[in-house]
Parts: structure tokens; sequence; C-alpha cells
């Protein structure tokens, strides 16, 4: 039975240090890192992890942000005491500061910046205002790959996003970013065994669909033409785009020839939708 598993592992590994067989392309790289999992030569979870590097390198800021209407903004007139119920109400360590709405971004506070002020040891002569860190900001057509790399570069771990118009859409965070990789720490989504993007229901006339899942791949599934419709990767970002708004659970949404249901999302995407279709 050893000298079997021995075999399967050895021809396995013989597979991807064999110059004639190496992948030629990403799609075949991720067939071969498949079947090492398949194979146990490495577990699902390291698996989980590679798929998701692939991913940073495909997605855009977009695909992965806080929608403008989840975010928890702070006004920049806000009081000390203000801003301080704001962040233990909410408890995120950094927030937008804003003027008249969430288009004017004027600066970011980071929470443990208050301890000063809050415990008496200094004193604000002017608000927030005066401790307020400048804000990042970057399109949301971004590369999620060019933004990790921008965020270890120049150490800092929130950037506010806007659309082509220079209206703010959402905000980014180099957590956002590593859940790609490591997995989402708010839920317990990810510890799910699914690893396919498009899965047929029992109802012959639906489908469960990974929000991440690349237009082309549901193009290519469905023969469909979604990816001429907007300038997005997935089709979580695809139906936030046509919706106008980031989708919550229950929401639901017609694209062409398509129903698609919200059945898992937090406030950062999308994670899985319900897709029938709709009969001509």
């Amino acid at each position: 039975m050893n000298d079997s598993h021995e075999e399967d592992h050895s021809s396995f590994l013989s597979r991807i240090f064999n110059i004639k067989n190496e992948p030629s392309n990403q799609n075949e790289l991720e067939q071969v890192i498949h079947e090492a999992s398949e194979n146990s030569v490495i577990d699902e979870e390291t698996e989980d992890m590679i798929q998701g590097i692939f991913d940073i390198n495909r997605l855009r800021i977009s695909d992965v942000m806080i929608p403008s209407s989840d975010i928890v903004a702070i006004n920049v007139n806000s009081t000390l005491e203000e801003a301080a119920k704001i962040v233990y109400e909410h408890g995120h360590s950094r927030y937008p500061v804003i003027s008249e709405d969430k288009d004017h971004v004027v600066g970011i506070l980071i929470a443990k910046d208050l301890i000063p002020y809050t415990t008496g040891i200094k004193t604000l002569s002017d608000g927030i205002k005066s401790i307020l860190r400048a804000p990042i900001i970057v399109p949301e057509a971004k590369r999620v790959k060019a933004m990790l790399k921008e965020f270890q570069q120049n150490r800092f771990h929130i950037a506010i996003v806007v659309d082509e118009f220079g209206g703010v859409s959402g905000l980014v965070t180099i957590e956002d970013i590593l859940e790609i990789i490591v997995g989402d720490i708010d839920d317990e989504y990810d510890t799910q065994e699914n690893v396919q993007n498009i899965v047929k229901s029992k109802d012959d006339n639906s489908f469960i669909v990974n929000g991440l899942t690349p237009i082309e791949e549901f193009d290519e599934y469905f023969e469909s033409q979604l990816s001429e419709l907007a300038d997005v990767d997935t089709i979580a970002g695809l139906t936030t785009h046509m919706l106008g708004k980031f989708p919550h659970v229950g929401e639901t949404v017609d694209i062409e020839n398509f129903h698609f249901k919200v059945l898992e999302a937090n406030e950062r995407r999308v994670h899985l939708l319900e897709v029938s279709k709709l009969d001509n």
C-alpha cells in the first residue's frame, strides 16, 4: 500500500519537474496544483491559498472593495467625543473622514491616534482635523496585485477607491486583499469544500455560482456574452455593476437571459449566487 502511494507521488512529482510536461499557461498550472491536492501532495487549504494568489493577479479593486454604501465615515467637524463614539460602536481601526458627503474624503482617522486625547494625555485644539492622515486615492480598475504591492511599499493599510468620474465608490484595505489568499476571516464561508465555480443544482434550470468566477468562464460554460456588458472581471463585479450598488443577500437582478440571486455575501464581497435561465 505504501509503495503504491509513493509511486503516485513520484509519478505526480515527475510531471511537475519533467520539462516536457511543464505547464505552458496558467490554466495548466492550476490543473497541476489541483491534481496535487487530489493526490494528497498538498492539502486543500494550500490549494485554496495558491488559487488565491492566482486570483490576486486577475482581480481588480472593484471586485474586493467595501462599497461606498457600507462605508462607516466620520464627519470632519465631529468632536473628539463624537468620533470616539463611532470608533467604539463599530470597532474598525481606520475611518474615512468626510466633509459634506462620502464623495469628499478629507482624511483618514486611525483609531489608535485618538487614545492620547480620549485619555487626557493630550488636548485637541482644532477637533479631529489635526490628527488626520492624508487619504490615498486609487481607481477601482486598479489590479489587486498592484494594490498589494503599493500597500507594502508605502506602509499604509487603507485606500479610497474612486470611479472613472472621480466619485468615491468604496474603500479597500490590506486585510481585504489578504483574505483572498487566507480566506474570509469574518465568516465560515471558506470552510466549504466545493472548489468548482459553477455547480448545477437539483433543479436543472438553476446553478450555484462562485462570485469570483471570471466572466469569461461563465460565458464559456453558458455560451453567453456577458463579458461584453461591462468592464469587470467577475460575476460578482457584474451583478454589482448592473445593480448600481453592492448587492446584499436575497437581492436579485436579471441580466440578459439570466436571473441572479445573491445567496451569500458580507460587507466586502458577494460569495455565492444562484443563477437560473429565463424563458425566452
